[in-house]
C-alpha cells in the first residue's frame, strides 16, 4: 500500500446512505409495533436447529467490543499502523453510538415482545439498534480497502453472519441487526472519508517477475512519472527497444458499485463497462481496442503483450518520446495542432470506437508534432452516437483552460462537422466529464459555460437568454409570493391555526417522511419522462432542474411560458433548440396520456371497491372559495405583469437534421410507452405523497379513494392548466376531501403539507435555477 492516503466522494455518499437506513429503522422502531414480516423472519432465524450453535457463538464474538482492541492489536503487530487506526477508531465509535441509539429508542429486545417463544438465550435489555452488528460492520468497513476482493467479500460475510447469529440466540429482531449494521456502514465510511484509504502500488520486483513469466522480461523497470488514477506505470526496455508498461490496479475505483450507480442514475454513463471483468480480460480488451484503432489508421503506440491473472495484468507498449497536451505551453497549442487532433478523433468516429477518457493527457504529442492516442483500457468497440459524442465533450473540456476556446472548437467542427460537435453539446456538463477534467478547469478557473457559448457561436445557434425567455420582474414576483401568503394564512385561518397544528401532532410526525419520499419520488419519475422525451443523452439533475423551471416559469407565465423555459432550460444543458422544442411537446402530451391512464385506471377501482359509494357534500366551501380566488387574482395580475414588454423569440436556427425515430418506428412507439409509464408513475406517486400527508395529520380517508379523487383532479390540471395554478389548486383539493370524510381542519393540513412538497418547494427550486442560469448568461 501507498503512503499517501485518497479521500473518495463516494464515502461520504454511503455515509449518507448508511444514516438513511438507520433513520428509517429508526421512525419504525420508535412505533413500539412488531411487524408480521419481521416477526415472521426472526421465527425463520431463531427456529434453525441449534447444532451449529457453537460455530455461530464463536463467530458471534467478532461483534464484541473487545474484538476492537484486539483486531486493531493484531494488525499494529504485523506492521499495518493505519489500518490498526482505522479499526479502532470504527469500531469504537460504532460501539458508542450503539449504546447512544438504544437509549434513544428504548425498544425492548425479543424476548419482551409479541415474536413467540424465544429460543437458545433469554437476552433482556434494549433491543434497537444491535451492538454487535454495528461493531462488526464497522470493522468489516474499516478493513475493506486494506484487503483484495475476495478477502472483503469474506470479512462483510462474517458481518452479516454475526447479525444473523444475534436473531439465532435471540438477543435481536431483524430489524436491528438491520438498523447496526447501516451505523456501522456509515461509520467506518466516514472513517475512510476523514482519514482517507490507502492505494496499492505495485512493487517493482513484483511487476518484473509478473512480466518475466508473462514471456518479456524488462530491463530497468522503473515507475514512470505520469499521473494514473486506475493503473500503475512503468518504463523499460526490453530488446533494445522503450517500453511503457501499465500495471492495472486490481482495485480501481471504476468498479466500485456505488460509484457505477452515481454514474447511471446522474449522466446515464456507466463509462467503463468492462471494469467488473477479471484483470486479464481488462487487459485484453485494451490491446485489442487499441489495435483496432491502430489497424483503421490512429495512430496508436503497438502493443507487445496485455496479459493477466487472478495475481496481476500488464499491458505493454512501445514507449513514445513526447508530452501530452496538457503538458504543452498555451502558444503550442497551434490551430495546426489542433487540427491534427481532431483529425485524429475523426478517425476513431469513423472507426466507431469511443475512447471514454479521452482527455488532454491521453494525447501525446511527438519530436515531429504528431500526435499519439494512449490509454484504451476504457475504450468500446461499435460505439453508439451519445458514446462517440462524448469523447468529443471530454476533449473539448478538458482543452478549454488551456487554450483559446473559440480556436479550439473552430478546429472541431473543422475536423469532426458541425453534427458531430452539436452532438458533444449536452455532455459538456460538470457531472458528465471525468473527476480529472473537472479537477483541472476547477484549477485553471475556467468553467464549460464559456465552451458552451463557443460552440453555440461557432455553429449559429440561438443563446438560450434569447429575447423571449426573459425572467419574471419584481413585480410578478411579489404577486406570486403573495399568492402563497394568502393561501398559506387564509386556509390555516378558516381550519383553525391550533386545528391544523393538532392535526398534525395527532397524526404523528412519521407519515411526513413518506409524504416526502412519495414526493420525492414522483418528481423523479417526472424527470425519468423528461429524459426520455429528449432524443440526446443528458444528465438527470438536468431533467430535474427543467421540471422545476417549468413549474416556476408557469406560475409566472402560463403554461406556454412554462414549456419555452423548459426548452430554454434543455438547450442551456446542450440540446439542440429543435430538439428540446420537440422534447417539450411529447412531455406535455406524455402528461396529458399519463393522466389519463392512472384517472381511468384508479376511477374504475374505485367505482369496483365501492370506495367513492360515500361521497357527500363538502361543508360550507365560501370563505374556502374567496380565500382561493384572492390567491388567483394576484397570480393571473403577476402573468400580466410579466408577459409585458416581452418580444416573441425568434425561430430557432437549428441544424437541418430530422429525428432520429420518426413517427410510426418501433423506436418512436417504445419512447410514447415509456413516456406515458414514466409520467403515470409519477402522477401515482404524488397521490401517495397527498395520502401520507393525510395520514400524518390524521385524517381517515381511504387510500383508494384519496387517489381516485387526486387522479381526476390531476387530469383536470392538466387539460386545464389554469385550475393548477396557487388558489385553484388547493380550493379544488379542499372541496374533494371534506366531501370524502375528512374533517376541514384536517384537510387543510394535509393539502398544505401535500401542496408545500410536490409544487411550492419545486416553484421555489426552480424561481433559484432560472435566476442562476441568467447569472451565468450575464457573466
Amino acid at each position: 500500500m501507498t503512503d499517501r492516503p485518497h479521500r473518495h466522494g463516494g464515502d461520504l455518499v454511503r455515509v449518507g446512505l448508511g444514516l438513511a437506513v438507520l433513520g428509517t429503522g429508526f421512525l419504525i422502531a420508535r412505533r413500539g409495533e412488531i411487524s408480521l414480516l419481521e416477526r415472521d423472519l426472526f421465527r425463520l432465524v431463531n427456529d434453525l436447529p441449534t447444532l451449529l450453535l457453537p460455530v455461530v457463538w464463536l463467530v458471534m464474538q467478532l461483534g464484541n467490543v473487545v474484538a476492537v482492541p484486539t483486531l486493531a492489536a493484531v494488525a499494529a503487530l504485523t506492521g499495518r499502523f493505519r489500518l490498526a487506526r482505522d479499526l479502532a477508531v470504527s469500531g469504537g465509535l460504532a460501539y458508542l453510538v450503539a449504546d447512544l441509539v438504544k437509549g434513544v429508542v428504548q425498544r425492548e429486545r425479543p424476548i419482551g415482545l409479541p415474536v413467540g417463544e424465544v429460543l437458545n438465550e433469554q437476552v433482556t435489555g434494549l433491543g434497537f439498534i444491535s451492538g454487535h452488528s454495528a461493531v462488526a460492520a464497522a470493522l468489516a468497513t474499516a478493513a475493506a480497502p486494506y484487503l483484495a476482493r475476495r478477502p472483503r467479500r469474506v470479512v462483510w460475510a462474517l458481518a452479516w453472519t454475526v447479525g444473523l447469529a444475534r436473531i439465532h440466540v435471540g438477543a435481536h429482531l431483524p430489524l436491528d441487526v438491520v438498523g447496526g449494521i447501516a451505523a456501522g456502514w456509515a461509520i467506518g465510511s466516514l472513517v475512510h472519508w476523514a482519514f482517507g484509504v490507502p492505494r496499492w502500488d505495485p512493487p517493482v520486483a513484483r511487476v518484473a517477475a509478473l512480466l518475466s513469466r508473462f514471456g518479456l522480461p524488462v530491463d530497468d523497470l522503473r515507475p514512470a512519472r505520469v499521473t494514473a488514477l486506475s493503473s500503475h506505470p512503468f518504463t523499460g526496455r526490453t530488446e533494445g527497444r522503450a517500453v511503457f508498461v501499465k500495471v492495472l490496479d486490481p482495485d480501481r475505483y471504476e468498479r466500485d458499485w456505488l460509484y457505477r450507480v452515481f454514474r447511471w442514475v446522474a449522466v446515464r454513463d456507466v463509462k467503463d463497462a468492462d471494469a467488473l471483468a477479471p484483470l486479464g480480460q481488462q487487459a485484453e480488451h485494451e490491446a485489442v481496442a487499441a489495435l483496432t484503432a491502430r489497424q483503421r489508421g490512429v495512430r496508436v503506440p503497438a502493443v507487445l503483450l496485455a496479459r493477466g491473472d487472478d495475481r496481476g495484468a500488464v499491458v505493454v507498449q512501445e514507449r513514445l518520446r513526447g508530452r501530452p497536451l496538457d503538458e504543452l505551453a498555451p502558444a503550442e497549442l497551434t490551430p495546426g495542432l489542433l487540427g491534427r487532433v481532431w483529425q485524429q478523433v475523426a478517425l476513431l468516429r469513423r472507426a466507431r470506437i469511443a475512447h471514454h477518457d479521452l482527455v488532454a493527457a491521453s494525447v501525446l504529442v511527438d519530436a515531429d508534432g504528431q500526435p499519439w492516442l494512449l490509454d484504451f483500457g476504457n475504450a468500446e468497440i461499435g460505439a453508439g452516437a451519445d458514446a462517440l459524442a462524448g469523447d468529443v465533450a471530454e476533449l473539448l473540456a478538458s482543452l478549454a483552460g488551456t487554450t483559446d476556446v473559440a480556436v479550439l472548437v473552430s478546429a472541431a467542427v473543422s475536423a469532426l462537422g458541425a453534427e458531430a460537435v452539436a452532438e458533444a453539446l449536452p455532455g459538456l456538463t460538470p457531472l458528465a466529464r471525468s473527476a480529472a477534467t473537472r479537477s483541472r478547469l476547477h484549477e485553471q478557473g475556467s468553467g464549460l459555460s464559456e465552451l458552451r457559448a463557443a460552440v453555440r457561436a461557432e455553429l449559429g445557434l440561438p443563446h438560450p437568454d434569447r429575447p423571449g425567455a426573459l425572467p419574471a420582474g419584481t413585480p410578478a414576483r411579489l404577486a406570486v409570493t403573495g399568492s402563497a401568503v394568502v393561501v398559506f394564512v387564509g386556509l390555516t385561518v378558516i381550519a383553525g391555526a391550533t386545528g391544523v397544528l393538532e392535526s398534525v401532532e395527532r397524526g404523528g410526525w412519521r407519515w411526513l417522511g413518506g409524504a416526502l419520499a412519495f414526493a420525492v419520488l414522483g418528481r423523479a419519475a417526472m424527470a425519468a419522462a423528461v429524459l426520455v422525451s429528449v432524443e440526446r443523452r443528458i444528465a438527470l439533475g438536468r431533467a430535474f432542474g427543467a421540471t422545476m423551471s417549468t413549474d416556476c416559469a408557469s406560475v409566472l407565465r402560463g403554461r406556454p411560458g412554462g414549456r419555452q423555459v423548459a426548452a430554454r432550460f434543455l438547450e442551456d444543458a446542450g440540446v439542440l433548440p429543435a430538439t428540446a422544442e420537440r422534447a417539450t411537446v411529447r412531455a406535455a402530451r406524455g402528461a396529458v396520456l399519463g393522466s389519463v391512464l392512472v384517472a381511468g385506471t384508479a376511477l374504475v377501482l374505485g367505482l369496483v371497491e365501492g370506495r367513492l359509494s360515500d361521497w357527500q357534500a363538502p361543508e360550507s366551501s365560501v370563505p374556502v372559495v374567496l380565500v382561493g380566488a384572492g390567491a388567483l387574482l394576484l397570480v393571473v395580475l403577476g402573468q400580466l405583469l410579466t408577459r409585458r414588454g416581452v418580444r416573441a423569440a425568434p425561430g430557432p436556427r437549428a441544424l437541418g437534421r430530422a429525428a432520429p425515430h420518426p413517427p410510426g418506428t418501433t423506436a418512436e412507439a417504445v419512447r410514447w410507452l415509456a413516456l406515458t409509464g414514466w409520467s403515470a408513475a409519477g402522477i401515482a406517486l404524488e397521490g401517495a405523497a397527498l395520502a401520507a400527508a393525510l395520514h400524518a395529520v390524521g385524517a381517515h380517508v381511504p387510500l383508494l379513494a384519496s387517489t381516485t379523487v387526486y387522479a381526476v383532479l390531476r387530469l383536470l390540471w392538466v387539460l386545464v392548466p389554469a385550475l393548477s395554478l396557487p388558489g385553484a389548486g388547493e380550493v379544488l383539493l379542499l372541496l374533494a376531501l371534506p366531501a370524502l370524510g375528512a374533517p376541514l381542519a384536517d384537510a387543510c393540513a394535509a393539502v398544505l403539507l401535500y401542496r408545500s412538497l410536490a409544487f411550492w418547494l419545486p416553484v421555489g427550486g426552480g424561481a433559484l435555477l432560472i435566476r442562476s442560469a441568467r447569472r451565468r448568461a450575464v457573466r
